[in-house]
């Protein structure tokens, strides 16, 4: 048995083997002869150069360095609130400039094109009771007291006549006669009114002269009548009469410089009778009437406006602004001379509107600048009556821009134009036929003078309607409404030709 040392018990039974001797390779040309630590040593130096927790250190240590960013967080919410102060200030500035501007726009809008004032309005100065000044007197006359007749006799018969005759300056401007009678047309007992419009056959005389003469079947009545409003009683008996003629006379040798604002005339049941006035030119002609004719020889003004009902109205007429005749139950029978300006940039109108009655119009156009196109507006309708329509050109006007409408219902339609318009057109009905007369076309072209070939090219043709281009040269390919005119042209159950 053999017992170990005590300084022998830790050590092994066998020998540990020599170790080989540890050598560093040679340092090789051109290489750094630093030795680089052991993995434990780089561990505890990094983990003394940062002291973080030892879960982090190795993540931390591997990550690769983020770059710089060019906009901070603070530059953002600096971004933030300035925008946030534009969109206050532009609520609370601009809202209110907006509306302030909107406003002003309302309260001072651009002036729109004066269309309107080349007509007389529907609530003229014909429909308004006329202004009374001094004792009654509606005019400045030479007598300023209202009813005061210059004679009263008796007639044959048992009928009573008073005249009176008034006196007002040329230079008066405004000339007017109305009566209180009422515009709805039922059979009235009283007699038959008159009203004439001429020249005075007196020479001599410088004065507007008006003469009212009145025939009554009663002294009662005579003295109820006022010729201040030409008042009519209300309570007539079948059996009385109250018949007004009145005589309105221009002078003949009236002052160039001088000229009339307006005629008006409000005379329901009464004859207006207009003579050749032509050589007096009125800036406005408002005329109204109802159940009896209204025939006007020759009236020239810039607006002229004539209304009536259950009667015929005819006329020759000259216009430079528009010309509007409307009736009901009743024909018109027209010809007209419309004058348009073309510096203006407005169209000369022409309005012809009836029912249950006939329409027959010769219309023709002039322009006062004969080297520019002139502008032309004519719209004609009615119902229940036939429809003829003429338009041509004055010889000295060159070709106008027309807007043409002409429509029926229960009528036939004739419409024709010069060889001067050029233009698209439009012929349309609903049970009828719609067409154009080509012989009258032939006519036209080959009348003297009309060197170039006016004709009709047709774009679409049926029974119903037909439309296409009519005039000479080439047809453009763009309708252009400041150069060429437009026909339309429409009914319902009766033909309709061009």
């Amino acid at each position: 048995m053999i017992i170990l040392d005590e300084t022998e018990q830790g050590s092994s039974k066998l020998a540990a083997a020599p170790a080989p001797p540890l050598r560093l390779p040679d340092p090789v040309a051109g290489r750094s002869s630093v030795v680089l630590p052991d993995y434990e040593t780089s561990q505890a130096q990094v983990g003394q150069q940062n002291p973080r927790n030892d879960s982090t250190t190795s993540l931390i240590s591997f990550r690769k360095p983020s770059l710089p960013h060019r906009f901070d967080s603070r530059f953002w919410r600096i971004t933030f609130f300035a925008l946030a102060l534009y969109v206050f200030l532009s609520v609370v500035i601009g809202i209110p400039l907006i509306v302030t501007r909107i406003k002003f726009r309302q309260a001072h809008p651009p002036p729109p094109p004066d269309i309107a004032s080349l007509f007389l309005d529907e609530t003229d100065q014909a429909a308004l009771p006329l202004a009374v000044v001094g004792s009654g007197a509606i005019m400045a006359a030479s007598s300023t007291v209202c009813d005061l007749w210059d004679s009263k006799r008796a007639l044959p018969g048992g009928q009573f006549i008073a005249i009176a005759e008034h006196t007002l300056p040329f230079s008066e401007g405004v000339f007017a006669v109305r009566s209180n009678a009422t515009d709805e047309v039922v059979p009235r007992p009283g007699g038959m009114h008159n009203l004439t419009v001429a020249i005075n056959s007196d020479a001599s005389e410088p004065d507007v002269v008006i003469t009212v003469s009145l025939t009554t079947s009663s002294e009662e009545l005579r003295d109820q009548a006022h010729i201040c409003f030409a008042s009519v009683p209300q309570d007539l008996a079948p059996t009385d009469v109250q018949a007004f003629d009145i005589h309105l006379l221009f002078p003949q040798n009236s002052p160039l410089t001088v000229r009339p604002t307006s005629l008006i005339t409000y005379l329901p049941m009464f004859q207006q009778t207009f003579a050749d006035l032509h050589q007096i030119s009125f800036n406005n002609i408002s005329i109204t009437g109802a159940g009896l004719d209204i025939i006007c020889d020759s009236l020239l003004a810039d607006q002229i406006g004539v209304k009536t009902s259950f009667a015929n109205l005819s006329g020759k007429f000259a216009a430079r602004q528009s010309l509007k005749l409307d009736n009901i139950q009743g024909s018109i029978n027209l010809n007209a001379t419309l004058y348009n300006t073309p510096s203006t940039q407005l169209a000369t109108y022409l309005i012809v509107d009836t029912g249950n009655s006939d329409i027959a119009a010769d219309v023709t156009m002039v322009s006062t600048e004969p080297s520019q196109r002139p502008k032309f507006n004519v719209n004609a309708q009615t119902f229940n009556g036939s429809l003829w329509l003429n338009v041509g050109h004055d010889a000295a006007t060159v070709p106008a821009a027309l807007m043409l409408l002409a429509q029926n219902n229960q009528g036939p339609v004739n419409i024709t134009v010069d060889k001067k318009f050029t233009g698209p057109y439009d012929l349309h009905t609903k049970l009828a036929s719609a067409g154009i007369d080509y012989s009258r076309v032939l006519v036209h072209s080959k009348s003297a003078g009309n060197t170039a070939k006016w004709q009709f090219l047709g774009d679409s043709n049926s029974t119903s309607y037909t439309r296409g281009w009519v005039g000479t040269g080439t047809r453009p390919k763009v309708w252009n409404p400041a150069t060429d005119g437009k026909l339309t042209v429409g009914s319902s159950l009766k033909p309709v030709s061009l």
